[in-house]
């Protein structure tokens, strides 16, 4: 495997008192002032102020050497309080937390001892801790401090191991600090929850640890080093770690808690998507084919994960109802033989009958759309296809069970199995457009920024307009067309969000 150097272009911050001059430190716990935390009347809050008015107006309320000061941050509302920084004086020095997790990672030992937890003594021929037993060894942050900068990491081929080495070796006059930033509060603001209770980001809880852990410390050459702050230090140590580990988490690639974790989790069924424009032309005016200036379109996987207890009520009660036998307590199943293309009753294992009846089974298999080289696959269960899909030359198409049901005149070359794209969206296609959705692009910067609108769902790029042929193989009429059927054009999938031109300023797109 080639060695690509240091997996980390991103320099330590280097807190000088040059750079940290023109700010004011937060000092303080308290987050209100001596006025106490009542909140002004909630009906005052102004939309384009985005502050409370009256006699409890509740900017003037924080407390000015606190998290939400408004002479440290600026005033609610204010452009500043989203883009000024503070920070806390620790009083003493821990390391900065990429330092902290890439030493422990080296050598487990070394952590045990900052938290006290194992005992060493220094070994002065192979410069590194050694382990040791309470009466012959010491502990603590003090002590590994006293020997961290000579210890000479061991190398064991390990490329991983060697970048780690060479990352602190590049960082050692940045490891240790002893100011700590802290975000604009704008970023993590108070706000009013219920009974006008002062609600905010869990992190601020983790900032006024460190600004109470530090305020016990006096800042004396001697006590700022002493071995008497070992447990002090260490929590220092643990809540700044879990300050970044928190905005890492927040911010780190498309995995991370903003669009993973946060719109997933904190919003019910809620999807995260990458937004483009939408193309509002249409070949011909008035056609059901085609987005209008009032949808949102968005791909299947989105429409199905957005709303998927209905969704799943859609899978359960159409194609499927009849060929796995939901509404039986029998394991047998009208499947279709891969040779024959005729019926076949299979005798399902209850695993295999929960997975395509159950609404976690059922889950698991929208959760397969999500891999683009599953969409285009016939769906099969225990070797057998679910079923067939006849595809006609005059844009029609039928879901069926026995090649012998195709009537004479129909062309067999026009009957495949039916494919993961075509059952999951044909199941809801009466369904799909009828719902409605609320879009929100974040971060929030006006009223544009949300918005209610109508769902149009499209499968690939370009869909087809196919109606569905009924027991008779006559169409079924125009409320039975699937207006998105998807083509097999390999991975050219719908799977952004695509709004109208009129809604991207709003939205501060561009």
């Amino acid at each position: 495997m080639k060695n690509t150097g240091v997996p980390f272009n991103i320099t330590i911050m280097d807190l000088s008192k040059e750079k940290l001059s023109g700010l004011k430190p937060v000092s303080s716990t308290d987050i209100m002032g001596s006025s106490g935390q009542k909140l002004g009347e909630l009906n005052k809050l102004t939309e384009k102020e985005l502050s409370w008015q009256g006699a409890n107006n509740i900017s003037s309320n924080f407390n000015e050497d606190g998290l939400f000061s408004i002479s440290i941050f600026g005033r609610i509302g204010d452009k500043e309080r989203d883009t000024r920084f503070s920070y806390v004086d620790i009083k003493t020095k821990v390391f900065h937390p990429v330092i902290f997790r890439t030493i422990t990672s080296l050598k487990g030992l070394y952590g045990d001892i900052m938290s006290s937890k194992a005992y060493a003594v220094w070994d002065e021929e192979t410069s590194d801790f050694v382990s040791s037993n309470e009466s012959e060894g010491s502990t603590g942050y003090h002590f590994f401090l006293k020997h961290w900068d000579k210890i000479k990491f061991k190398k064991t081929g390990s490329l991983g191991r060697e970048d780690n080495i060479k990352l602190i070796e590049k960082f050692k006059h940045l490891a240790l600090v002893n100011k700590i930033l802290i975000l604009p509060a704008g970023l993590r603001d108070v706000r009013p929850g219920a009974g006008n209770r002062l609600e905010f980001d869990e992190i601020n809880d983790v900032y006024r640890s460190i600004i109470g852990i530090s305020r016990t410390i006096t800042s004396t050459a001697e006590n700022v080093n002493s071995p008497v702050l070992n447990y002090s230090r260490y929590r220092l140590q643990i809540a700044f770690n879990e300050v970044f580990n928190t905005l890492e988490t927040m911010l780190k690639d498309k995995k991370g808690f903003v669009q993973s974790k946060w719109a997933k989790r904190r919003v019910f069924n809620g999807t995260r998507n990458v937004i483009s424009s939408m193309n509002t032309a249409k070949k011909v005016l008035g056609s059901k084919h085609g987005s209008k200036a009032t949808d949102t379109i968005m791909g299947l996987y989105q429409v199905m994960k957005g709303s998927l207890p209905h969704t799943i009520n859609l899978i359960r009660n159409s194609y499927l109802s009849d060929i796995v036998g939901l509404d039986s307590l029998g394991n047998a199943a009208k499947l279709v033989d891969t040779k024959t293309l005729k019926s076949d009753m299979v005798e399902l294992p209850p695993t295999v009958k929960d997975r395509w009846s159950t609404l976690d089974g059922l889950e698991k298999i929208i959760n397969t759309y999500q891999d683009p080289h599953n969409r285009h696959k016939p769906v099969i269960i225990e070797d057998r296809y679910l079923a067939l899909i006849y595809k006609g030359p005059d844009q029609t198409f039928r879901v069926f069970s026995d090649i012998d049901e195709l009537p004479e005149g129909f062309d067999r070359k026009y009957v495949e199995p039916i494919s993961l794209i075509e059952f999951l969206y044909l199941s809801g296609y009466h369904s799909w457009n009828k719902m409605k959705v609320i879009v929100t692009r974040y971060p929030v910067t006006g009223l544009g920024s949300s918005y209610p609108s109508d769902v149009y769902t499209r499968t690939t790029m370009v869909g087809e307009v196919r109606h569905e042929l009924g027991p008779d193989w006559k169409p079924m009429g125009e409320d039975f067309v699937a207006v998105e059927f998807p083509k097999k054009e390999p991975f050219a999938f719908v799977d952004s969000q695509i709004v109208s031109p009129v809604r991207m300023k709003g939205l501060g797109a561009d």
